[in-house]
């Protein structure tokens, strides 16, 4: 905008056609180094997103490995997938927008600074609406945000059923119930869209808010710039100048406003993100815990009874000794304990009483990695 106003004021004015020339030679230059730190700062920053999700990917997985047995009953392949997949995608975008919005606010203090000096009563005036804008996006951001965090949620539910509806295709058909699992799978596909549009009426609000303040800035430096330049005490390429200067003072708030809805996205799938590296395993290797030595394989069952569910047992006080190379086969019908007592075997859970050994080693006391 300066090489504008000089141009208009100066070498057009004057008819000074080598002047302005050099003025689009200097054009020509800005535009090249322009061209060559966008292109740097879009490479770096995709090689450091891509790095952090390379890394939030492999501490997900590893983490998820380390969970309890009881965390995966709890909670449906397709959910915690939509976490490591889809809320990881938002996260990268945070780190984009964080790098823009520092870029953006030292924007807007360069140019804010710019006016200042050209006009401060135009920059002043152009400044009214600000803090009201400012008041508008932080009462906006208190419903933004959890309104996000519904669509995360909702978009877990509809991929946990699309998962498990696929991993058990064959034992749907057999009973013939994909017309029931539609609609089931409707619901909540039904919630998904419903969650999306109310989010996307939030997010669609805000833009139009930040164009109407620039529109009243706008028209206020027309008014009142032009009335300095009829009477003299500002040059005419110099208001055009400050009216570009609007432009590109609202343009990184325009910017941050998107940013900002992308943000609240991104803040909500963090959240999930956060909670899911956070959970704690249930089973946690004892203080003066040791390896299990190599085994000759005798297994005891001591009184134990156990439950998944707190009130609602599956084995009650077993006893049982199993000799080393000996074979034993629990009969039962589905839901007798049989799994499960496997299960205690591996550690996958401990028993809620009772002592489980190997070769007399009470499992509970071995390293589980052992």
């Amino acid at each position: 905008p300066l090489i504008i106003a000089y141009g208009l004021d100066n070498a057009i004015t004057s008819g000074n056609t080598q002047e302005l020339q050099g003025l689009v030679a200097i054009f020509a230059v800005l535009l090249v180094i322009h061209y060559a730190a966008n292109y740097s700062h879009q490479m770096i920053l995709a090689r450091v997103g891509q790095r952090v999700i390379y890394t939030l990917r492999n501490d997900l997985f590893k983490h998820l490995q380390k969970l309890s047995m009881s965390f995966h009953n709890k909670n449906k392949v397709g959910s915690v997938m939509s976490r490591a997949q889809n809320d990881v995608y938002q996260l990268q975008e945070f780190l984009d927008i964080v790098v823009v919005s520092v870029a953006d606010l030292l924007s807007l203090a360069g140019i804010f600074t710019i006016m200042l000096i050209m006009s401060w009563k135009l920059a002043l005036l152009t400044m009214v609406g600000i803090p009201l804008l400012l008041v508008i996006i932080w009462f906006w951001q208190k419903h933004a945000r959890p309104a996000f965090l519904r669509v995360r949620v909702a978009i877990a539910r509809v991929n946990a059923a699309l998962a498990e509806n696929l991993d058990g295709v064959r034992v749907v058909q057999s009973m013939n119930r994909q017309s029931r699992n539609l609609g089931s799978f409707n619901v909540l596909n039904q919630g998904h869209l419903d969650t999306n549009l109310r989010a996307q009426r939030l997010a669609s609000s805000l833009m139009p808010t930040v164009e109407i303040f620039m529109s009243f800035g706008l028209a206020a430096t027309i008014v009142f710039g032009g009335q300095m330049v009829l009477d003299g005490t500002m040059e005419a390429g110099l208001l055009v100048a400050f009216a570009l200067w609007i432009q590109r003072f609202f343009d990184p708030i325009r910017s941050m406003t998107m940013q900002f809805t992308q943000m609240q996205r991104a803040m909500a799938s963090g959240v999930r993100i956060f909670d899911l590296l956070d959970v704690k395993p249930d089973l946690i290797d004892s203080e003066g815990s040791y390896d299990l030595p190599p085994i000759q394989g005798a297994i005891a069952y001591r009184d134990v009874n156990f439950s998944y569910e707190e009130g609602k047992p599956v084995l009650h006080d077993i006893e049982l000794e199993i000799e080393a190379g000996q074979t034993v086969a629990l009969v039962g019908r589905t839901g007798a304990g049989k799994t499960t007592m496997a299960a205690l075997l591996s550690r996958f859970f401990d028993s809620t009483s009772g002592t489980l050994s190997i070769d007399g080693h009470d499992i509970s006391r071995v390293r589980r990695n052992s």
